[in-house]
C-alpha cells in the first residue's frame, strides 16, 4: 500500500516520536517544521503564515498527484509563548501565538481540502489539541483560546467533509502531559505569570508527565481504528 503521512512540526518531542513511528509502518514522510533534518524534512517557520501556506500548498499539491491508498495529515506545530496575562507581553507577540496556534493550522486543513477533495482512498486530518481547549488555565489566554477555536473549526470542517463523496475524516487528539520542549518552558515560568508553575513542577518531579514515544504509539494506533468523525481522542500517555 501506498501511504503518506504529512506532519507538521516533526522535529522535536511528540512529532518526533511520530516521525520515527509512522517511518516504522511504512509511511512515506512529509516533515515540515524549523528544525527538522533529513531528506524528508522541508523548513516551515509557521510564525511567517504567507510563506509558511505557499510551502505546505507546494506540498500538498504536489502530494494530491500521486496515488495514495492512504494518507494522514498530523498538524502537531504550536507554542506556548507568550505566557502569561496579556498586560505582561505586547500585542506583537500575541499576533505571532495566533498565527502559529490558529491561522497557520486552520489554513493547512483548508488546503488540503482543496487539494484532497476527489483523492480516493483513506483520508485523515489531525490536530494535536490539549486539554487547555475546554480548561481555562489563568496565564494560557492566547493557548487555550487557539487550540479551542481549532478545535472548533475541526468540528465543522467533519460535519462538511461528511457531505462529500470522498470525505475526509477529522480528528482531534487530547495527548494529555508530557515530557517536552513545552513542560520546560511553563515551570520556567513565574508564578505572577502562571498561578500553577508549581503543580507542572511536581509532575515533573513526581515523574508523572509521559514520555513523548508512548503518547505517539497511542496516536498510530488510536487513528489506525474506526472514530467518530471530530470525536476528540485521548491519546494520553496515562
Amino acid at each position: 500500500m501506498a501511504k503518506v503521512c504529512i506532519l507538521i512540526g516533526g522535529s522535536h518531542g511528540l512529532g518526533k516520536a511520530l516521525h520515527h513511528i509512522y517511518s516504522q509502518n511504512g509511511f512515506r514522510l512529509v516533515e515540515l517544521s524549523r528544525s527538522g533534518t533529513g531528506n524528508d524534512h522541508l523548513f516551515l517557520d509557521m510564525s511567517r503564515r504567507e510563506t509558511a501556506i505557499d510551502t505546505v500548498d507546494q506540498v500538498l499539491a504536489d502530494l494530491a498527484r500521486d496515488h495514495w491508498d492512504e494518507v494522514q495529515l498530523l498538524v502537531n506545530g504550536a507554542t506556548i509563548s507568550p505566557v502569561g496575562p496579556l498586560a505582561l507581553s505586547e500585542p506583537k507577540q500575541w499576533w505571532q501565538h495566533l498565527d502559529v496556534n490558529f491561522t497557520v493550522p486552520i489554513s493547512i486543513f483548508g488546503r488540503f481540502q482543496h487539494h484532497f477533495a476527489a483523492h480516493p482512498g483513506k483520508k485523515i486530518a489531525a490536530f494535536v489539541s490539549s486539554g487547555a481547549a475546554h480548561s481555562p488555565m489563568d496565564g494560557w489566554g492566547l493557548y487555550c483560546a487557539s487550540k479551542a477555536g481549532v478545535n472548533q473549526f475541526m468540528r465543522v470542517m467533519a460535519l462538511e467533509q461528511s457531505r462529500q463523496t470522498q470525505p475526509i475524516q477529522c480528528a482531534i487528539l487530547d495527548p494529555g502531559v508530557m515530557a517536552t520542549d513545552m513542560q520546560a518552558t511553563l515551570r520556567q515560568a513565574s508564578e505572577n505569570q502562571f498561578s500553577q508553575v508549581e503543580r507542572f513542577i511536581q509532575l515533573h518531579q513526581n515523574g508523572q508527565l509521559a514520555a513523548p514515544e508512548t503518547v505517539a504509539q497511542n496516536i498510530y494506533s488510536r487513528l489506525a481504528q474506526p472514530f467518530n468523525n471530530s470525536e476528540v481522542l485521548d491519546v494520553s500517555g496515562h
